[in-house]
């Protein structure tokens, strides 16, 4: 992928400031916004990631997460993973500067599948034994455009096909006439400062409408720090990111219109890894690791709301997206005692995901008001190729390219219907929907032979093809005009990832080097989901209740296999097929207002989960909550907003240890050697946030907020889920300590509308 021009950029942007800007000037005054305290009462909540076209939420069979733009601001969030910080059925590992990945009620990785504005996410590569085997996560997004955020948390293959057994993200930028409401133009300015990795954010969003244009472009630049730990042991690091979204919408009539939507974001990290002797305090080892990241997706969106006899709504995307990460690492050491210390290794990583799909949702309503059918129908076909290689050339010594996968190309296509059909006057829908898919994945076979050698085999590099339906059934029924009960079962199919199935990787480690082995006989997994929930909306009150079932096949997880129990230690691993996986849980949320200025909130969540033979997974999370108040008031005449959170967990010990070592029958040596099959536990916790919001006047907004205000160290589970500690702390030099979240920082934003 070709960089930007940095100053074809910047004149794009000054010359749009300056245009804008001035016609923002003499534009009419915009219309003052409503505070929170005034417009608290019955509000619709509009998705899309229930059926791909936009719904009520009270419509869908099932539970959906929905973070809008005004809490996403309000929470201050300045990355993907700080958007689920209040959201305890979501869990999030990674931050700033690290590979980010998402699991839902005990699923997650490649299994949720991740789309924005209409275009599916890179596949996360990211090997098992997490920090320190780092690859490339999936949140990488600039969350100051982000206009609403959906998590769907069953399983949805349905609609979207393999990659949605665990679920589906729907991500959705601002449009221009988000920030229009109907003025011809807009212009705004934001600046801030995040202490938990000390950044720095500055950036503009500009907007204009003309003729049957509408335009959009938005920048934002931050600098900060890779995401520190609770100590500040982190290595030393620069962190700088820059985004561009960039939109333009046609209006053909009152009922069609295309647009045109490109977004691009590029991330670089810059760190220095130092490791001294013990004893002597002497410089042993350092690396120097430089990672380019790069991600641009684009997409060309037809819309039509104009009733014809095949539809009364039809959306068709044409997109194309990829994802880009080039990292080089700089060893230094001595290589031998006498030699004099300098450079002794150099590493290159390439990781590459590209994308290029269409994808169409069409839907059409026949019937009235008492009684009717919302059919729903689709196409989707993608062709996407995925890479990863890596060279290390040892100073004096010979260049290597070691394998990891071979590149692989894949097609997917699925067609897919689902009919919402309303009875008895609207207060009762069914919802049935079926999809099938075909899938092929084709491994480059001369890539493999030349990387394996003489450990290649030619059977083992098939292309696997796949094909599979995915039924849905599920029904809402109104008890009142503000309470309804809801219940589906909902099919999930995932195929295993080239990494899953061909990956081949060893990671040097000292005495404790592990090896990815390849599995070839892996099978694809899918999954059973049932949820019943119970959904109320009343004037001052919100509130749902959820609980879920879900039985998984040939659920794919990792495993060591230990070569032995004596010196040299070697370990390999690979991914493997469980053969049944059980998971049930409850989660429960409600926002309740006390009076028009004091409004309270919770939620909680559950998870358990455990395989054939009994065994605890390590993927679930504990049980956690988040307990939260706001003040609306008025302060001089500015609206104010008080906030304060208090998120918690309850501790983890429902963990099943690894089998590293086993028992070898010396008492001595069982007992040592159990300790060291264990995997990381965390301890409860419980954090106070406080936040604080003062709306100066039409143009001036504020923002501050203090997080972990008590200071507490704790550990997220999901950043230590299913680790070793052995393997962490031998392998790759990690201890506990590494894994603590940072104690209290703040957060400080200002943004300027013209």
């Amino acid at each position: 992928m070709n960089k930007l021009s940095l100053s074809i950029l910047a004149l794009a942007i000054a010359q749009t400031l300056s245009l804008q800007a001035h016609a923002a000037s003499v534009a009419a005054a915009e219309t003052t916004e409503k505070s929170a305290k005034n417009d608290h009462q019955v509000q619709e909540v509009i998705v899309v990631s229930g059926s791909r076209m936009e719904q009520n939420i009270e419509q869908v069979a099932g539970s959906i997460l929905v973070i809008d733009e005004d809490e996403i601001n309000n929470n201050m969030s300045n990355d993907f993973g700080s958007i689920f910080r209040n959201q305890s059925s979501v869990a999030v590992k990674g931050g700033a500067g690290k590979s980010t990945s998402i699991t839902i009620r005990g699923i997650g990785g490649n299994r949720v599948m991740m789309v924005k504005d209409g275009v599916r996410v890179n596949n996360q590569y990211a090997s098992p034994l997490g920090p320190g085997a780092e690859g490339t996560g999936r949140g990488l997004t600039e969350v100051q455009s982000l206009k609403q955020v959906e998590v769907v948390k069953a399983a949805a293959s349905t609609m979207y096909g393999s990659d949605a057994l665990g679920g589906v993200v729907v991500m959705r930028t601002k449009d221009a006439a988000d920030y229009l409401l109907g003025e011809d133009y807009y212009v705004s300015m934001n600046a801030g400062y995040a202490g938990i990795n000390n950044e720095y954010t500055a950036g503009f969003t500009s907007a204009a409408a003309y003729g049957n244009f509408e335009n959009l472009l938005s920048y934002q630049h931050r600098k900060g720090e890779e995401l520190p730990n609770y100590f500040d042991t982190q290595p030393d690091s620069d962190l700088v990111q820059d985004s561009v979204l960039f939109k333009s919408k046609y209006h053909f009539n009152d009922y069609t219109s295309v647009q045109l939507t490109l977004d691009y974001l590029e991330q670089t990290l810059k760190r220095w890894e130092y490791e001294f002797d013990s004893k002597t305090g002497a410089l042993k080892e350092n690396i120097d690791t430089d990672r380019d990241t790069q991600v641009i997706n684009g997409a060309l969106q037809l819309v039509s709301n104009k009733p014809t006899q095949m539809h009364d709504i039809l959306t068709v995307t044409a997109y194309f997206g990829n994802t880009e990460q080039l990292e080089h690492r700089d060893y230094f050491k001595k290589t031998k005692p006498s030699q004099v210390y300098g450079l002794s290794q150099l590493r290159d990583y390439t990781f590459e995901d590209q994308r290029i799909g269409l994808n169409s949702t069409f839907s059409k309503y026949i019937g009235n008001n008492n009684y009717g059918h919302q059919i729903t129908y689709g196409l989707d076909y993608e062709f996407s190729t995925m890479s990863r290689h890596r060279t290390v050339n040892n100073v004096g010594g010979a260049i290597v390219h070691p394998f990891t996968f071979a590149e692989t190309d894949s097609q997917r296509l699925g067609v897919f219907v689902q009919d919402d059909v309303t009875l008895l006057n609207g207060d009762l829908n069914l919802i049935g929907g079926l999809r099938y898919d075909y899938f092929n994945n084709t491994p480059d076979k001369a890539q493999a032979e030349a990387g394996l050698e003489e450990d290649y085999v030619e059977s083992n590099f098939e292309p696997m093809r796949d094909s599979f339906w995915s039924p849905k059934l599920g029904l809402v029924y109104k008890l009142s005009d503000s309470v309804s009960v809801y219940g589906q079962y909902a099919y999930g199919y995932k195929m295993p990832t080239p990494d899953q199935k061909w990956g081949e990787l060893e990671v040097e480690a000292g005495p404790t080097d592990v090896l990815i082995k390849a599995n070839y006989d892996l099978k694809s997994e899918e999954s059973h989901t049932w949820e019943i929930g119970v959904r109320g909306n009343h004037t001052d009150t919100r509130y749902e209740l959820t609980v879920f079932y879900t039985l998984a096949k040939d659920f794919i997880d990792w495993e060591f296999v230990p070569e032995g129990s004596k010196p040299p230690f070697k370990y390999n691993y690979r991914y493997f097929n469980r053969d049944e996986v059980k998971l049930y849980g409850a989660e429960a949320q409600i926002n309740h207002w006390l009076n028009d200025e004091v409004e309270l909130w919770s939620n909680i969540s559950y998870t358990y989960g455990t395989d054939e033979k009994g065994y605890y997974l390590n993927s679930i999370s504990p049980l956690k909550g988040n307990v939260g108040a706001s003040w609306y008031t008025d302060i001089s005449g500015m609206e104010a907003e008080f906030g304060t959170v208090v998120r918690w967990a309850d501790k983890m010990d429902r963990t099943t240890d690894l089998d590293l070592f086993r028992p070898v029958g010396i008492p001595s040596l069982d007992a040592m050697t159990k300790d060291w099959n264990s995997v990381y536990d965390t301890a409860g916790y419980a954090v106070l946030d406080l936040t604080f919001g003062l709306r100066i006047n039409d143009s001036w907004n504020l923002r501050a907020g203090v997080f972990n205000v008590l200071d507490k160290e704790y550990v997220d589970y999901a950043d230590v889920a299913g680790q070793s500690v052995f393997l962490l702390d031998k392998s790759m030099n990690l201890e506990y300590e590494d894994f603590t979240q940072p104690g209290r920082y703040f957060n400080v934003s200002v943004n300027y509308k013209f």
